[in-house]
């Protein structure tokens, strides 16, 4: 993004717009808080020249309003650089 500019177009909506996305994808339901009760966590992460980055995951039950259960990994912490 070098040489782009946003100071001549980035209004105080932008601002609260960006604020909301961020709580949004980081709270419930995109992310889980961790469960201590001995389910194990899951480590996924990734590299390459220019960064790295990782997930933090735990499987998890859902029931679907059909009344089945559906076990899945669910992420709780992404992390990149």
């Amino acid at each position: 993004m070098a040489g782009h500019k946003l100071e001549s177009v980035w209004t105080a909506e932008h601002d609260k717009t960006f604020v909301h996305l961020k709580a949004v994808i980081t709270t419930e339901p995109v992310l889980k808080g961790p469960r201590w009760d001995g389910t194990p966590f899951v480590v996924t992460t990734d590299s390459c020249k220019e960064g790295f980055a990782g997930v933090l995951a735990q499987c998890c039950k859902t029931t679907l309003p059909s009344g089945r259960i559906v076990k899945k990994l669910h992420p709780l912490v992404f992390a990149s650089k």
